[in-house]
């Protein structure tokens, strides 16, 4: 596997591309913006589908006029942000290509100060995928970049460019691009691990669940089996729903956890765990939490809907 060019490159290297979310980014600006807006706008938030309809790049334009973001303050990828500011300091062409919202593509270049150019997504047209490549074709000609992305939706981006950086971890997707040329994969971030999912699911705050057996144990029914069991899953219901919860809440909390000394380490904050993916987390833990108090009794279940 090809190691990254080195700094001293001559300057006749072509231009280096780069994406943003997943990439440059360990997030991603729609996903940010969504939740700021559900944050600050939350009624608005019921026109997304609307706008969904209308397609893409639609859709970001609504969020961008509504939504600012402190992209100084978003997760980057610093393993490839000192390979770029390298590669900039040899005189080396950067071009930050994105299908995410021109304004705030253009945000985060700033703040950067390291690209020479920014091409990105407007109301009209998403600059993802097929489209991005044709873009950047016409822009640079076919094989006359080199491209840095993350995603399978990169393929015929990377098939049009002269080199690929992948920074991703899935090696099915390593492996398809290794098969149409030639592949720098260094600058991927580890999945997150175990104990930064216990983290977000503040899995130590269900002891205080424990309360729910404490009845029982007045009542001296703890050896009844029927009673336990309903107990238990009572217990299992509050400490999903809780944890759901407490995931919902780091979400709308990004930038403030961002801000704090301590808290901008969490997990969510810090990009190892995406937005994407713990608000996935969160609608199963809530679903599951649910589930189980509608198996316990009906006014459980509007207890734990109240909580």
């Amino acid at each position: 596997m090809a190691e990254p060019a080195s700094a001293t490159q001559d300057h006749r290297e072509p231009p280096l591309v780069v994406d943003l979310d997943g990439t440059l980014l360990l997030t991603d600006v729609l996903h940010e913006s969504s939740v700021r807006l559900l944050r600050n706008r939350p009624l608005q938030v019921l026109a997304l589908p609307l706008q969904l309809r209308a397609g893409k790049a639609p859709l970001k334009q609504f969020i961008a006029e509504r939504v600012d973001l402190q992209v100084a303050t978003l997760p980057c990828n610093e393993a490839l942000l000192a390979w770029l500011r390298e590669q900039r300091g040899s005189g080396r062409q950067l071009v930050l290509c994105t299908a995410a919202n021109d304004k705030f593509a253009r945000q985060v270049a700033a703040h950067l100060g390291i690209f020479d150019e920014v091409m990105a997504s407007d109301a009209r047209d998403n600059l993802g995928g097929e489209q991005k490549a044709a873009a950047l074709v016409q822009r640079f000609g076919r094989g006359g970049f080199d491209y840095a992305g993350n995603a399978r939706a990169d393929l015929p981006i990377w098939a049009s460019a002269r080199r690929a950086i992948v920074v991703s971890n899935d090696q099915s997707l390593v492996s398809a691009v290794q098969a149409m040329e030639e592949v720098t994969c260094a600058f991927a971030p580890p999945p997150p691990r175990a104990d930064e999912w216990r983290s977000s699911l503040r899995l130590q705050q269900w002891l205080k669940n424990l309360l729910l057996f404490a009845p029982a144990l007045a009542a001296h029914q703890v050896g009844d089996a029927g009673a336990l069991a309903q107990l238990l899953l009572a217990f299992l219901a509050f400490g999903l729903c809780a944890s759901g919860t407490y995931i919902i809440n780091d979400l709308l909390d990004l930038e403030s956890d961002r801000l704090h000394p301590r808290k901008r380490r969490r997990p969510l904050a810090s990009g190892r765990i995406t937005i994407a993916d713990g608000m996935l987390a969160a609608l199963a833990l809530l679903a599951a939490g649910l589930g189980l108090a509608g198996l316990t009794s009906g006014p459980f279940l509007l207890c734990v809907l109240f909580y």
